[in-house]
């Protein structure tokens, strides 16, 4: 069976090691800024655990190497627009969820929400950070970079 090196060394990357571990699968998480000759990608499936990173030597040679088997939805996962949209082309279940592209949209948000909307920035934004839940006296809190198409 083949190995997994995980674009990675966060939490993920390590809940994914230890996942691996009784099914006999070495899953080895690889910090972004490793070595590349250190990493033993070549004989490995790879993947990531987060969906964005920076460009480093490992991340330039990993994203076109042909056992990184999912590299191009990555593109499409790290904002969660497009996200959301394929989510939906699937037939996946999601929450209800709508772009917010002005804040003239806030009373169609709620009629159709309910009380409370989660607002998350279309990239990063993890772990509370980049999220928002509002009331509709609370809109005026959400940073104008917030609407729109706007990317970071």
């Amino acid at each position: 069976m083949k190995q997994v090196c995980v674009l990675g060394n966060g939490q993920l990357g390590r809940m994914l090691r230890q996942a691996g571990e009784p099914l006999g699968i070495a899953v080895w998480p690889v910090g972004l800024e490793a070595d590349p000759a250190a990493v033993p990608f070549q004989q490995s499936v790879i993947t990531a655990e987060i969906e964005r990173w920076p460009e480093t030597a490992l991340t330039r040679e990993l994203a076109e190497h042909k056992a990184f088997v999912n590299r191009d939805v990555f593109p499409i996962i790290a904002d969660r627009l497009t996200q959301k949209q394929l989510f939906d082309k699937l037939g996946l279940a999601t929450a209800p969820w709508q772009l917010l592209a002005n804040a003239g949209e806030w009373p169609a948000v709620f009629d159709r929400l309910g009380e409370l909307a989660i607002v998350k920035r279309r990239t990063g934004g993890y772990d509370g950070r980049g999220q928002w839940r509002l009331r509709a006296n609370e809109t005026a809190q959400l940073p104008n970079d917030c609407y729109g198409g706007v990317h970071r």
